[in-house]
């Protein structure tokens, strides 16, 4: 389980939000927590130090271990991450405007960078409705070694919060052929609603497997199928419908043309979640923030509580 979160803050309602999230699950599972503030250079010291005092007295007030520091770098996503490595955080909590399309590619995403960059997980928090610690956690799996962390990591938050476990399987959807059936002569009739069944026997199996590896003490799994929706689609409205606090899934953290040609289920669910959403990376080997870094000095009542 985490130890210790980075927050990033700034002056924005999603961050705000995504602070106080930060703050009501360390205090449930016993982590502390650090704010930091990125400012550029041409920016002064002083603000920054002032937005972050609020931050600290609500640590305090709390009863959450905590520590707050401004971080000057010219970029904001590379601040971020850095100071997660250096300062030994194994998660970061931030805001995301959940910005899309044209918007997005002419302003970037500092949120969508430092999924990509962060050699832990990270939990983005929208505009929204209030918050509060998740009843019900949603993880939606596939059956690939790429969800497994994402998997086992929202099994744990379950039993941690005592919340129930929703695992969730989309079953892809297939193009419906033209001229069905058809065969060329002497070869078999190729059938595609044996090629259904089959995907939704499989997705079952996932399921299954999924609930006998669970701990949590309250599982419940869902098959859905992707009828002309993204499977992003599905699980928003999965989330929505049954009333979920949060969602962990695993991503590949593609960039570049891999992502524009592949697509990513986590972006789409990211732009458009209801809720707060963890994201698990996988084969952080490769095209990671590599550093060379001082370890960070905390203070004495934090360094104590490793």
């Amino acid at each position: 389980m985490f130890r210790r979160i980075l927050v990033a803050v700034d002056e924005s309602t999603c961050s705000e939000r995504a602070g106080r999230f930060a703050l009501d699950l360390a205090k449930a599972i016993g982590a502390g927590v650090f704010f930091v503030h990125v400012y550029r250079f041409e920016e002064g010291l002083d603000p920054a130090r002032r937005l972050l005092e609020p931050w600290a007295a609500m640590g305090q007030k709390m009863g959450v271990q905590h520590a707050a520091e401004p971080v000057k770098a010219e970029d904001t996503a590379e601040g971020i991450v850095r100071m997660a490595q250096k300062s030994g955080c194994d998660l970061i909590a931030m805001g995301t405007h959940g910005r899309e399309g044209l918007q997005r590619m002419l302003l970037g995403s500092v949120a969508e960078r430092v999924s990509r960059l962060a050699q832990v997980p990270v939990l983005l928090v929208r505009d929204g409705e209030g918050l509060g610690l998740p009843e019900r956690i949603l993880a939606p799996v596939d059956g690939s070694q790429v969800g497994r962390p994402a998997f086992e990591l929202a099994d744990e938050l379950a039993r941690a919060l005592g919340a129930e476990l929703l695992v969730l399987h989309v079953v892809p959807p297939l193009p419906t052929p033209v001229g069905e059936p058809w065969a060329a002569r002497g070869l078999p009739v190729f059938s595609w609603e044996e090629v259904r069944r089959a995907l939704e026997a499989e997705g079952q199996a996932i399921l299954e497997a999924a609930k006998e590896q669970a701990q949590a003490p309250r599982v419940q799994t869902l098959l859905r199928k992707a009828r002309g929706q993204r499977a992003s689609e599905v699980i928003v409205e999965v989330a929505r419908e049954e009333g979920v606090g949060l969602i962990v899934m695993g991503t590949h953290g593609r960039s570049g043309l891999e992502r524009l040609l592949l697509g990513s289920v986590a972006e789409g669910v990211a732009h458009h979640a209801p809720v707060p959403l963890l994201l698990v990376r996988s084969g952080l080997g490769e095209g990671r923030l590599r550093l060379s870094l001082v370890p960070y000095r905390w203070p004495n009542a934090f360094r104590a509580s490793r």
